[in-house]
């Protein structure tokens, strides 16, 4: 999250009249009558540029207008330039300068929204009239009233669900509030950027120190029954009372605590900007923030940390890749010498006491992670775990009961519930495409008929192995998240192999059975094939086919990193079919995937956990309890093949 704040530091001010700041004596009517007025009317139309031009024209040749100007409007400019905002807000539009500035550069960014908040209904239809002139209407939206009640009217209306980027210009003692509310509201969140006018002493000192403050100093005042910035006394009378002759004195909530889990960082930069006045210039100090982002530690350095977790950790920016837990690190392995900025950790015990470490990500084998969890949880950390979740489901649930107890977020890396061709199909499901499902099939098939040699746990016989803990995993979770917890389950678990003295079982086959329809799990290593099938699903109304895995894992192998060109995106050729009745003849046509999101979905979708700006019970990635009932139906699918029969799913 970015903040950047200026403050106005001028060379010279006209005189104040009746407490009014130079505004609101009639010179913005005045101004929409100019405009509408100039010679270059149709010229200007449809033009943001051309329309600032005349405004600025007004300000030097008429009256002085309180706009944020070109030379400060071009930093927000850039930042929008940087920060690509879907959406933005802006509290405090007065004549539109800024709405016409910035709603300009949110639309050319590839931006959706700008809401410009105006108390004043006066200034708010001159906002109105200059987006329309200026061909804006699409972009930028006037909410006309208070800041606090438009930021519920838009939050409760469903029309603002995440702010990108904010630009705070109103009644200084409403800044703090209003960035609570927003906190409160889930509508800031790491990533968000803040950019407030008119902050540095002695513009805001509230403001400041609670942006300024970290974790356990907002959260100590909370307890302490203390505000931060909810009292207009300690404001100037000027700012205080900026707005009373017209509008009355603004109330400001005291009610709402905000998220005191977001921490602000800042920079100091410098600009120019001119007053409105011919001689003039103003001296623009900006304060820019922005969030610190959540200490992780990864626990293992085998392949599960080395490809599916930290190129994600480092790449989604609300994350840092503060520690790892290496037990015996050798010259061609070693973390620290991979990773010269981490602090390396020789046991887990070690690794928790470090009060930094925020998030502990579990990577190692599935026996160890239901000690290293609760080892975790104990100790105040929130917990990704690698698939699978725990060898038993009634581990599962201690884990799920102890985080609860702790406030501390749980989720297990189910990473293939993104795997772009899976996410393909849940799109052909939801548009109904197939028609009515009778058969979902779901394959990780290999040929690999000889064992494996060195001493991979996924070669052994330990708690949690074998191949239905291992890919099975990810093929149950998948049919669950499409289609629910199934209401019987047939297993067959074993191994294909003729040399297999351990008796690992390498192989599985499970059949999930709904009221009309079964679903197939099956992973093999006996599976010559030139190409391996990936998902066959049969439908009333058509069918789908797909062979090949999704290629993220490979590029990951391979060193590449996510968000470089290409990332997830797997070549045409291995699209899958989709076959449909044209004419009544089967008719089969290419079933190109849908845009990857790729693995970083699931760090992304954590981090909005972490900040509180997840969607309820869903605000992690997986939910523990999920990952718990896919050990419940791996257990009941290995009884099932031990007795020979058919087990219903008690739920």
């Amino acid at each position: 999250m970015g903040n950047q704040n200026f403050n106005e530091e001028r060379a010279y001010v006209p005189k104040e009249e009746d407490g009014q700041a130079f505004f609101d004596d009639g010179r913005e009517v005045d101004l929409l009558h100019f405009v509408y007025g100039h010679p270059s009317l149709e010229e200007i139309r449809n033009s943001p540029s051309r329309v600032l031009k005349v405004v600025d024209e007004y300000g030097r040749k008429k009256k002085y207008l309180m706009n944020v100007g070109e030379d400060k409007g071009r930093i927000v400019t850039d930042l929008i330039a940087e920060v690509k905002p879907r959406t933005m807000v802006e509290l405090g539009g007065y004549i539109g300068y800024s709405a016409l500035l910035f709603g300009d550069a949110v639309r050319k960014a590839g931006g959706q929204r700008y809401f410009s908040l105006e108390r004043n209904p006066e200034f708010a239809a001159v906002i109105m009239s200059l987006v329309d002139l200026a061909g804006l209407s699409d972009v930028v939206k006037v909410v006309v009233g208070s800041s606090a009640d438009g930021i519920k009217r838009l939050y409760n209306d469903g029309r603002l669900k995440h702010i990108d980027l904010m630009f705070l210009d109103h009644y200084k003692p409403a800044y703090t509030t209003d960035l609570k509310l927003c906190e409160h509201l889930n509508l800031i969140s790491p990533g968000s950027v803040l950019a407030a006018d008119n902050v540095i002493s002695p513009g805001n000192p509230p403001y400041l120190e609670y942006v300024r403050s970290d974790v356990r100093t907002k959260k100590e005042k909370y307890e302490r029954g203390e505000t931060n910035g909810d009292d207009a006394t300690k404001f100037p009378d000027r700012s205080r009372h900026q707005y009373q002759k017209r509008e009355g004195e603004e109330h400001i909530s005291t009610e709402v605590k905000g998220n005191p889990n977001l921490v602000y960082k800042s920079q100091l930069v410098n600009s120019f900007e001119p007053t409105g006045e011919p001689i003039n210039r103003v001296k623009k100090p900006i304060y820019t923030m922005s969030s610190n982002p959540y200490n992780v530690g990864v626990i293992g350095y085998g392949m599960s940390a080395k490809v599916f977790h930290i190129p994600l950790i480092e790449h989604v920016p609300e994350f840092k890749l503060y520690a790892v837990v290496q037990r015996n690190p050798k010259p061609d392995d070693d973390a620290e010498k991979d990773h010269p900025s981490i602090k390396s950790y020789r046991s887990t015990e070690e690794m928790v006491k470090d009060a930094d470490v925020e998030v502990v990500v579990v990577t190692t084998v599935p026996d160890t992670h239901f000690e290293l969890t609760k080892l975790a949880l104990e100790a105040g950390k929130h917990v990704i775990v690698e698939k699978p979740f725990t060898p038993t489901s009634s581990e599962a649930d201690e884990l799920i009961a102890l985080a609860k107890k702790k406030q501390r977020l749980l989720t297990v890396y189910q990473n293939r519930r993104w795997d772009t061709d899976f996410l393909t199909l849940l799109a052909l499901l939801k548009d109904n495409a197939l028609g009515r499902i009778t058969e979902f099939e779901t394959h990780f098939d290999r040929h690999r008929p000889t064992l494996p040699s060195g001493g991979s746990w996924k070669t052994k016989t330990v708690s949690g192995g074998g191949a239905i803990y291992d890919l099975g995993t990810h093929l149950i979770d998948q049919v669950v998240v499409a289609f629910g917890l199934p209401r019987r389950v047939t297993g067959f678990v074993g191994s294909q192999r003729e040399d297999n003295p351990a008796g690992y079982e390498d192989s599985c086959t499970v059949l999930l059975h709904y009221d009309q329809m079964v679903a197939t799990v099956k992973t093999a290593v006996v599976s010559l094939e030139e190409s391996q099938l990936r998902f066959w699903v049969r439908g009333v109304e058509g069918t789908y086919k797909k062979y090949g895995l999704d290629i993220q894992e490979q590029q990951l192998k391979a060193g590449m990193k996510p968000g470089e060109n290409g990332f997830g995106i797997e070549p045409s050729d291995q699209n899958g079919t989709l076959t449909t009745l044209q004419n009544n003849t089967p008719t089969t046509h290419p079933c190109p995937n849908i845009p990857p999101v790729t693995y970083t979905a699931f760090y992304t979708q954590f981090a909005r956990a972490l900040s509180g700006t997840g969607d309820g019970d869903n605000d992690v990635p997986v939910k523990p309890e999920d990952a718990s009932a896919v050990i419940k139906i791996i257990e009941l699918a290995r009884r099932s093949s031990l007795e020979g029969r058919t087990l219903d799913v008690v739920t």
